[in-house]
């Protein structure tokens, strides 16, 4: 395998911000724990991260094509939706089943969701076609997964 050095930065971007899920899995559950709301969890989550981003903005004075998005097609405007509901999803799931096994099937649904996704080019993807190598990474994906969840049943490993 052969690591492109202009890659390695943003590689290891990626697994920082990796990091961060299981974080954000604790701390969200801790707070509906607090508050006693997923909901209530979910909307303030969002808020607290968007008033971030709007300081961002505005100390960074990040360019962007504010006019473009009235032209944006309709269903990217989706992606709170969707995000909405993945942390009241994981708030919920971590609760009932802990930070690791819910950041293990979280994980796993990602991995497979997003091979599918390269490989028909879907949403505005380009195409990235299932081969040998992501076949099989998807499928040490899901051995981890079961692993995972064999530690659960009772004789699997402590």
């Amino acid at each position: 395998m052969t690591l492109e050095p202009r890659r390695a930065p943003f590689l290891l971007l990626a697994v920082a911000a990796g990091t961060l899920l299981p974080m954000q899995f604790a701390v969200n559950s801790a707070l509906a724990g607090e508050l006693k709301s997923v909901t209530l969890t979910a909307a303030l989550s969002y808020l607290v991260g968007a008033v971030a981003l709007g300081l961002v903005l505005a100390v960074l004075r990040v360019p962007g094509a504010w006019t473009a998005a009235g032209a944006a097609p309709r269903w990217v405007w989706l992606g709170g939706v969707v995000g909405s509901a993945y942390v009241v999803g994981s708030v919920v799931l971590t609760r009932l089943l802990g930070a690791a096994l819910a950041t293990t099937l979280v994980i796993a649904a990602q991995v497979l969701t997003a091979l599918a996704l390269d490989h028909f080019g879907a949403l505005g993807l380009p195409r990235r076609r299932l081969n040998r190598a992501r076949s099989l990474a998807a499928l040490l994906v899901l051995a981890a997964l079961a692993l995972r969840l064999w530690g659960l049943q009772p004789g699997g490993p402590a």
